[in-house]
């Protein structure tokens, strides 16, 4: 599928699954001259720890509203509703897409919002308590250098 992108701006495309899920974004930025145009070519089936899986295109958000995208030379909306009738998603899943309104990826075992900590020294970590040690670790020995 040919992804074309007419002015500046960023775009935001999540793939969904026959599910409704999505299982892959891409955040697509466009700079240059005014008029300035992009093209992206783009499977409809990627490769999952499952197996291959087919998706659905979906056009969540324009930074620019004078910013034109097309999918296959169609509009998104339309492109994105006929191929998800194709890969079997439900009717009120279409008609979301369709609007743009699709789940945010999520990452397999980690929390919708995870922890942040701010460790001794200005390190950030996030949601990995186990890295907490190996930065203080690493940090001390640092300073012992001095």
């Amino acid at each position: 599928m040919e992804i074309a992108i007419f002015g500046q701006g960023e775009v935001v495309i999540r793939f969904i699954d026959g599910h409704g899920q999505t299982l892959l974004q891409e955040r697509l930025v466009v700079s240059g001259p005014s008029g300035v145009q992009a093209l992206r070519y783009v499977p409809l089936s990627i490769g999952t720890v499952d197996g291959p899986a087919d998706v659905a295109p979906v056009l969540t958000s324009l930074s620019n509203s004078k910013q034109r995208v097309t999918f296959d030379g169609e509009k998104p909306a339309r492109f994105t509703q006929r191929r998800c009738k194709a890969i079997g998603c439900s009717a009120t899943v279409s008609r979301d897409a369709a609007r743009g309104k699709v789940p945010a990826p999520t990452h397999r075992g980690a929390s919708p919002e995870p922890e942040a900590r701010v460790l001794r020294g200005g390190f950030t970590t996030v949601g990995e308590p186990a890295m907490d040690d190996v930065l203080r670790a690493a940090s001390g020995r640092v300073r012992g250098r001095r």
